[in-house]
């Protein structure tokens, strides 16, 4: 794992990211000192000259995914979460998402009602869609009404999503 100043496509003040290497390719966690500002696969590989200062948060976070990889789940909850840019609603919608247990999954609708608004599903997938931090709020776990996989913006799309619900599920 390696720590290097943030580059975002939206400045975030006071960043550092940080490399974790996972059986599906490279993530890059964004860390401000209010919290984890976003964690995601990267779609190719970077400079990274110029390390810089991550406290202990970055190498906790890597071995909760390395557990995470090797039995399908891991303790996320503890991970405190940079909330800048969400609304009330979002922030909701993204708490109730954590507490979807590994190896199942919830609805649009049923997390929209969770969330506190049952006519919100929409509202829903695109709270999903905006999630930032991969994983740790665990959008590959909210299915549509039938039980289909809809919509997962991570590289290999759908395919990702169901891997990572079969992990989950083993």
């Amino acid at each position: 794992m390696t720590t290097t100043p943030a580059i975002a496509a939206q400045p975030v003040p006071s960043a550092v990211e940080s490399v974790h290497t996972t059986v599906l390719g490279t993530m890059t966690s964004t860390w401000t000192p209010a919290g984890l500002y976003s964690l995601r696969w990267e779609d190719c590989q970077r400079d990274r000259h110029g390390m810089g200062f991550c406290d202990g948060r970055a190498e906790d976070l890597d071995q909760r995914l390395h557990e995470y990889f090797a039995t399908g789940h891991a303790a996320f909850d503890g991970v405190r979460l940079d909330e800048q840019g969400w609304t009330e609603f979002t922030k909701r919608v993204y708490q109730c998402c954590r507490e979807i247990t590994p190896g199942t999954t919830n609805t649009y609708k049923e997390l929209a009602h969770r969330a506190g608004n049952r006519a919100a599903s929409r509202a829903v997938g695109a709270a999903m869609a905006r999630n930032r931090v991969l994983l740790v709020i665990p959008c590959h776990r909210v299915v549509s009404a039938g039980g289909k996989l809809r919509g997962f913006s991570a590289p290999g799309g759908l395919q990702t999503k169901q891997f990572l619900l079969d992990l989950e599920s083993q």
